[in-house]
Parts: structure tokens; sequence; C-alpha cells
């Protein structure tokens, strides 16, 4: 009896080991991603654009950011990819916005971002008001009054407008929040999953853009 027991194990265990339980995974539309209706423009060609919209303070945010930056480093060659900083109407929301834009115009939003999550998440610092922001930037060696006109410059203006314009049309209603070709968005899923479904709305696009089937 005990033989026979062993001997069902063993081929239970080979069943498992050689079934394909590694198979693709299925993702759930309205559960895992929703469709933006319409769709909107996305990457031009084979092209495939991929947005992320955040906060600076916002906590989720920073817990992608190590996973964001993971799938940058191994994205694929036909992806642009762009953040979108969220303008909810919260003054702080805002300033977060603009800081972001006017610290790209100046050539140091990538190098600064980690450091303002940082300062918000790891060291309490709100940075609520402008001058918070300016003492934290000043700290880094940033020129204050560099920044200050960039603030107010018709590029961040501009750009701050449009980030409120494309989170309405993809209905982004909280951050952080992905949004695929303009056709799909991802949210409210951990960091791994984030960027695994992804992945996943891209080779989706891309098939459906080989097979004509993309509008």
């Amino acid at each position: 009896m005990k033989n026979h027991s062993l001997l069902l194990s063993v081929l239970l265990c080979s069943f498992l080991f050689l079934s394909p339980v590694s198979a693709e995974p299925k993702y759930e539309e309205d559960l895992h991603y929703f469709t933006i209706i319409p769709s909107q423009p996305g990457g031009e060609g084979e092209r495939v654009q991929v947005l992320e919209f955040f906060w600076y303070a916002c906590p989720h945010c920073y817990q992608l950011e190590p996973h964001l930056d993971a799938w940058l480093a191994r994205k694929p060659e036909n992806v642009d990819f762009d953040r979108v900083p969220a303008m909810f109407s919260r003054s702080d929301v805002v300033l977060h916005a603009k800081t972001y834009y006017a610290l790209r115009l100046m050539g140091l939003a990538e190098e600064l971002n980690e450091t303002i999550f940082k300062a918000i998440h790891e060291k309490n610092q709100k940075l609520r008001t402008q001058g918070e922001m300016e003492a934290l930037l000043a700290e880094h060696g940033v020129d204050i009054v560099a920044f200050g006109k960039a603030m107010k410059s018709f590029a961040v203006q501009t750009q701050a407008r449009r980030a409120a314009v494309l989170a309405e049309r993809f209905d982004v209603r909280g951050v952080p929040a992905i949004v695929v070709d303009g056709k799909y968005r991802t949210s409210g899923l951990g960091g791994v999953l984030t960027m695994t479904v992804t992945d996943y709305l891209i080779d989706r696009v891309r098939k459906e853009k080989a097979a004509g089937e993309y509008k």
C-alpha cells in the first residue's frame, strides 16, 4: 500500500513538472487593465507610447519607482516612455507637477526625481509650498533664481495644461497610472504586476498593429 501511494506521488509530481504550468498569464479587462474609450493617439507606425502618471507625494508612486527603473533598463526598443505629473485640483499637486516640468526644462528632472521622492517619503518633508521645495532644491545645488523663472515660464505652463488634458482624455483618476499607446490604462496594482501588465499591453498593441486591427 505504501509503495502504491509512493508511485502515485511520483507520477503526480512528474505530471506537474511536465505540464505547461508556465503558460502565458491571462489578464482581465476592467480588473488588470482598462480600455480607453475613445482611444487616443499613440505611437506612430510600429512605435508604442507608454506614459506614467505620477505624483511625488503618492506613496504608491514611490513604491513603483524601482520597478519602473528596472523596466526602463529593459524596455523594448520600439517603446517611447514619458512621465506625466498629476494635475489634480490641489495646490500641492499642481506645485509638484510644475516643479517636475521646471526641472526638466533645466535638464535636472531625472537627476532630482529620487531626491524629491525620498525627501517626502523617507525624510517626512511635505514640500507643499514653493518655498519648501526651493529650500530642498537649493540644498542640492539648484540655481533657485533660474528655477523660479522656469516655474513661471510659458513652456512650463503649457506642459502643465497638457498634463491636465491628457489625464482627462485617459480618464486618470488616481496615480500611479500607466497608459499604453493611448488605448489601455493600468492602475491600482503592485509594482511587479504593474510592469508585467504593461509588458502584456505593449505586446497586445504590437500584435493589433501588425494585424491591422489598430486604429
